[in-house]
């Protein structure tokens, strides 16, 4: 499995067989990367909630499949991409070599500030991403949740996890540590921190407070293979 950061919850991932994923792209606004779909050829997107740093860029991929809860897949729909896929927790969605299953997380969720959309954007989740060879576990946008060392931990078993780190809006680098310590994982990459001011965060802070997993800080742009 190879993950390639885009800065923010945005990676691209690659499974064993090909299979490219984009886990929450965010290119639009995004003062961490430069990248336009164009760049981009995926298989299937996965969106873990309604802000608009995770579902910006989702609608543009035109004939790519994206799953969400159904609330995030009808405003993906009203903007116009009708290869959308609504699941909920605990489902699992099938694509080719790759299967994902939807987990709880705590955060919020709505449509972006900008859209002309009164509608509930379901919950916040995160995701279970097998790919036959490497399971990897994308918390998205949360806080710490006893089921990252119960149902996650010993139901699901992953390899890799993906926190977020930046505080305020979600784990701060301490905590992101305890919930890798929870988990189990061989090894953690952080997310979601430094996109803006008051994200800032030394991610040499959170790999201070991971006991045992390999901590991996890619810079933008760079691919980790697993």
């Amino acid at each position: 499995m190879q993950l390639t950061w885009y800065g923010q919850s945005f990676f691209e991932l690659v499974t064993a067989a090909g299979t490219t994923v984009l886990l929450d792209p965010w290119m639009s606004v995004n003062p961490m990367n430069d990248v336009t779909p164009d760049d981009f050829d995926p298989d299937v997107i996965a969106i873990t909630h309604g802000h608009g740093d995770h579902t910006a860029d989702a609608h543009r991929f035109d004939g790519v499949p994206v799953i969400g809860q159904p609330e995030t897949t009808g405003y993906l729909a009203q903007k116009g991409h009708e290869e959308t896929v609504g699941m909920n927790v605990s489902g699992t969605y099938e694509h080719d070599d790759v299967s994902f299953t939807m987990t709880k997380a705590f955060h919020s969720s709505g449509a972006p500030a900008d859209a002309d959309y009164d509608y509930y954007m379901g919950t916040p989740v995160g995701y279970v991403v097998d790919d036959g060879e490497t399971v990897l576990y994308d918390a998205g946008d949360t806080g710490l949740l006893g089921d990252m060392k119960t149902v996650i931990r010993d139901v699901y078993s992953p390899d890799i996890a993906l926190v977020p780190i930046g505080d305020r809006h979600t784990m701060g680098p301490e905590t992101a540590g305890i919930a890798v310590d929870w988990l189990g994982v061989d090894a953690a990459i952080p997310q979601h921190y430094d996109t803006f001011p008051f994200l800032e965060q030394d991610p040499d802070d959170f790999a201070d407070a991971v006991s045992n997993a390999e901590v991996s800080v890619p810079d933008v742009g760079e691919t980790i293979e697993y």
